[in-house]
């Protein structure tokens, strides 16, 4: 039985956020509508940036984004919003979670192409549904409020055939 952990992503956004994800990964982020991703690497390690609007990006980094962002001193916060996690599941998922969701226009969840994200409700609970590869392999990324984690992996239980097991301990 495979283990999911849960994760934090970073947040970025203000002022000079589109500055600041163009010091860090170039002009191929001006290509990025929002809800579209692109995988990188930041000082070496995979890193994954989603737009979720004009100067707000979420990415997934393992290393102190905000760090690496203070020497440019731009008029921006970056965090790990302590309330938000992910849980990252098999790509295989997706047409049962779809299944379940509810998708508002004009985001549209079939297909969810890799490289993009759609906002999303399964069973009440709000989702951020993100398709890109993590390790070379398409996943499911699902960021949604700590408090409800438990409740979605009860939802979701019966339709994943409880081949993937739920890890407790955050990082």
């Amino acid at each position: 039985m495979k283990t999911v952990q849960i994760t934090q992503p970073w947040d970025m956004a203000g002022a000079d956020g589109l500055v600041a994800v163009r010091a860090l990964f170039g002009e191929a982020v001006d290509h990025l509508a929002p809800f579209q991703s692109m995988e990188t690497e930041l000082e070496g390690e995979a890193c994954a940036v989603l737009r979720l609007g004009d100067r707000n990006f979420r990415l997934t980094y393992p290393g102190p984004l905000d760090q690496v962002l203070a020497p440019l001193n731009l008029q921006l916060w970056v965090t790990q919003l302590a309330w938000m996690a992910a849980i990252t599941l098999p790509n295989g998922g997706l047409p049962a979670l779809a299944a379940q969701a509810t998708v508002r226009a004009p985001h549209r969840l079939c297909p969810l192409p890799l490289h993009q994200a759609v906002p999303v409700q399964v069973a009440k609970i709000s989702v951020l549904m993100w398709h890109h590869p993590i390790a070379g392999q398409p996943m499911l990324e699902l960021h949604l409020a700590n408090s409800q984690i438990k409740n979605f992996w009860d939802v979701i239980q019966p339709f994943n055939g409880s081949s993937v097991s739920l890890a407790t301990a955050h990082p």
